[in-house]
Parts: structure tokens; C-alpha cells; sequence
């Protein structure tokens, strides 16, 4: 069964309303793929699109935030894609028309995992009203932390805040090397010419066409992230 990027095929699929966070999420059932006239590559149960390269990078001064400019020749949106919350998949067009915060999350827990929970609890509760969400995808910490440091070895934390959490979280996914989700591999490779994520809680900013806006990193201030989440919440959809 093919799922087109505009959900043409749902009506053909066994769907399930999510109604915990939203009425527009659906899940889907059967194992899908996502039609694209580009070439495609597969993970796991589901094909993705393969991500466009061609996008032109530019650095801000400031903390090192990236951002995109995309090129004349388009590029993927966010809802091309999907990922599994409770071993069910979940299109990403649920977040369409939404200012979202895609962050990858230490399963484990680390020394910065409550104060990330309460700078996103804190943006999600002062903004969802207006259209702000945030997807956080779980992982294994050891992927940015090749050495073993002080986060890898501070006590587990991470279940009592996922539990927690009043925004989603998706199940456990690879953000870097040959079996990483296409998310990211897509995310990477629009701020990040293709190169590994590094840190633990990255957060990449996208707005409400779906389209990747800003990466921003581990040390980031709130006024400085929630500046850009203010400024998206505050254009139209196109």
C-alpha cells in the first residue's frame, strides 16, 4: 500500500484516531511507503523520500544557529514523513499548519534532562494555544557521547520524564550512520551538510509549512529559542 505526501491513500488504510494530543494524528496500521517523484530508500517497515541536498547553508553568529535557505528547486517538508509512537506509526502530517520543535532525547537520561523537560514544558504550555508542538524522538545517548563523559554516567532520569511529558514522544530511533530515520538523516542534511548529530538534545526548529527553519543547540538560551518559536507563530501558512 502506497501513502501519497498529500495522505491521498488513507481512505484505504486501517486508521486509528490518536486523540491524547490531537484529532488531525491518525495511526497507521499497515506497513506504508511514502510515493515521491525522487528517488527513495527504505527503514525498517517504512520508504521515505530521499531528502533533497540541494539547500544552501548560512550561519548565524549568534550560538552558532544555523539556518536554512532552501533552493529554487523545493525541497521536503517535514510531512513526507513518519515515525512510531508505541510501536504504532504516525504520519507527521499530524503537525501540519503547526510550529513545531523536533528534539532527539536520551532515553537513558542525562545531567540536562530536567532542565530540557522544563524549558519544553514550559514553551509547549505558554504556546501550544497558539499552534506550537514538539516532537521528541527518543535514542541511545551513546550515539553523541563516544566518550563515555560526565552525561553518560549521571543517574537515570529519563523514564520518570517521559512519562511525563504533557507533548509526544516517539519511539526509540537511530539519528546518525547507514540505519538512522530519514527524519534526520533529512534534518542533517539540510543544517548539517550531511554530518552526525552530536549532542543530545538538539532541537531543530520547523515552521508551518512543514519546512525545516532553524537548528539550534544543546546551550541555547530560552529567550533565544523561544524568539524564533514566537517569530513562526506569528506568519501565515502558505
Amino acid at each position: 500500500m502506497v501513502l501519497s505526501s498529500t495522505l491521498s491513500a488513507l481512505p484505504h488504510l486501517k486508521l486509528r484516531i490518536n486523540s491524547k494530543h490531537s484529532s488531525s494524528c491518525i495511526y497507521l496500521s499497515n506497513k506504508i511507503s511514502l510515493e515521491s517523484s525522487k528517488s527513495s530508500f527504505s527503514n525498517g517497515d517504512f520508504t521515505f523520500p530521499s531528502p533533497n541536498f540541494s539547500t544552501f547553508l548560512s550561519k548565524s553568529p549568534s550560538l552558532n544557529i544555523i539556518t536554512a535557505q532552501t533552493s529554487p528547486l523545493g525541497e521536503h517538508t517535514i510531512y513526507e514523513f513518519q515515525a512510531k509512537e508505541k510501536k504504532r506509526g504516525l504520519s507527521l502530517s499530524c503537525f501540519r499548519g503547526k510550529v513545531l520543535l523536533i528534539v532527539n532525547v536520551p532515553e537513558q537520561g542525562s545531567v540536562w534532562t530536567e532542565s530540557q523537560y522544563e524549558l519544553f514544558h514550559y514553551l509547549y504550555d505558554n504556546h501550544k494555544s497558539q499552534g506550537f508542538e514538539i516532537a521528541a524522538f527518543l535514542y541511545d545517548k551513546k550515539e553523541t557521547d563516544k566518550e563515555g563523559n560526565e552525561a553518560q554516567k549521571a543517574p537515570p532520569r529519563g523514564q520518570l520524564e517521559i512519562n511525563a511529558a504533557r507533548f509526544r514522544v516517539f519511539d526509540k530511533v537511530k539519528l546518525n550512520g547507514q540505519r538512522a530515520h530519514p527524519l534526520f538523516v533529512h534534518l542533517r542534511s539540510k543544517f548539517g551538510r550531511g554530518e552526525p548529530i552530536k549532542t543530545e538534545f538538539h532541537k531543530f526548529l520547523v515552521d508551518r509549512n512543514g519546512v525545516a527553519y532553524k537548528s539550534f543547540p544543546l546551550d541555547t538560551p530560552r529567550q533565544e529559542l523561544e524568539d524564533h518559536v514566537k517569530h513562526l507563530l506569528l506568519e501565515d501558512i502558505d
